[in-house]
């Protein structure tokens, strides 16, 4: 979008010309009469909006903590608003601040989003049916998926010359079916148990809980952004979207896997170990490889080859992160089994 239709939705919102600049091509930071905001153009369906806007309202309600009010426009008018044919929300900047003491960023946004889940954990009865039908649909997609990862690596041996980047991809066909195997047993642990109880586990997920979206405020406090992904689901979802995040922003310097567990038992819900074998069914999954493998061969030239391998192993080793993650976690749980026996 170029700079005169975001001019022109900053008049409508603002209602008066007002000083603005990019943070990124959907954010920007606006001068307003309350003080800067930030301003993000959404792409949405009506029914999405007005999903999105239900579920704020109860996270309010229900002392759901980080979220940053939107705010109405100078007008009173709704929170999200329609200009140049794009909709818009606005909520007070947070100015992010750097950290010069611990607990570290990645911490503290997880002490927020573990605390939020245990505020608002549920559980609901879950018809066997439909349970069932889940469980067909995710073996379906997992044989999908191990399929075309198998095809994809018999069409790249099939060249001429072997690049660096297939080299990699080929080399890593061991591990990477290791993690289809791993998954899948954790996706069916985790099923058994909700038979067994016929009630799913939910709770307020942010839905997107990425380090970027995530803000440490001068006063120390952790808020997150970007909430339209928002509402209720098992909180290994969050937990893997995060984890996930941390490894690949990470991957030579990751947080201690114990500091990591540790927080989110401290400030939330009660973990069992079949929330462990969702969570390791979410986080083990190859399929962002392969989708990467197939921009590759879409587009090789839109990167030079090293940076196209770099970036493979970068998600690589992304995966085995979050692998030992699972690992550290699922021998801890066995410690504390056997020394209850």
């Amino acid at each position: 979008m170029n700079d005169q239709a975001w001019r022109a939705a900053v008049h409508t919102i603002v209602d008066r010309p007002s000083d603005w600049q990019w943070v990124s091509d959907r954010v920007i930071k606006v001068d307003h009469p309350d003080g800067p905001m930030a301003m993000k153009r959404w792409d949405r369906t009506p029914g999405e909006r007005d999903t999105f806007l239900q579920h704020l309202r109860y996270g309010e309600r229900s002392g759901i903590q980080g979220i940053i009010p939107l705010m109405t426009s100078t007008r009173g008018d709704f929170p999200v608003f329609e200009a140049e044919g794009y909709d818009y929300y606005l909520e007070p900047w947070v100015e992010e601040q750097t950290l010069t003491s611990p607990p570290s960023k990645e911490l503290r946004l997880l002490s927020v989003l573990a605390a939020n889940h245990k505020i608002s954990e549920n559980e609901q009865t879950i018809e066997e049916g439909a349970l069932e039908e889940y469980e067909q649909e995710v073996d379906f997609i997992w044989n999908q998926q191990r399929l075309h990862m198998e095809q994809l690596a018999d069409q790249l041996e099939q060249s001429r010359f072997i690049s660096p980047f297939t080299m990699t991809y080929l080399h890593a066909g061991p591990f990477l079916e290791r993690m289809f195997q791993s998954g899948k047993s954790g996706f069916q642990n985790w099923a058994r148990h909700v038979k067994e109880k016929e009630t799913y586990r939910f709770v307020f997920c942010h839905g997107k809980p990425s380090i970027e979206h995530g803000l440490i405020a001068a006063d120390g406090n952790a808020w997150w952004t970007n909430w339209e992904a928002s509402g209720p689901n098992h909180p290994a979802y969050d937990l893997a979207y995060f984890y996930q995040d941390i490894a690949r922003n990470q991957p030579f310097h990751a947080l201690d896997y114990q500091a990591i567990v540790g927080t989110y038992e401290a400030y939330g819900p009660l973990w069992g170990e079949a929330d462990t074998s969702l969570l390791k069914a979410l986080m083990l999954t190859p399929t962002p490889i392969i989708d990467f493998v197939e921009q590759y061969r879409a587009n090789p030239q839109s990167y030079a080859e090293h940076q196209w391998t770099a970036m493979l192993e970068l998600r690589l080793n992304a995966l085995r992160y979050g692998a030992e993650l699972v690992k550290w976690k699922e021998d801890q749980e066995a410690a504390m089994r056997q020394s209850a026996t």
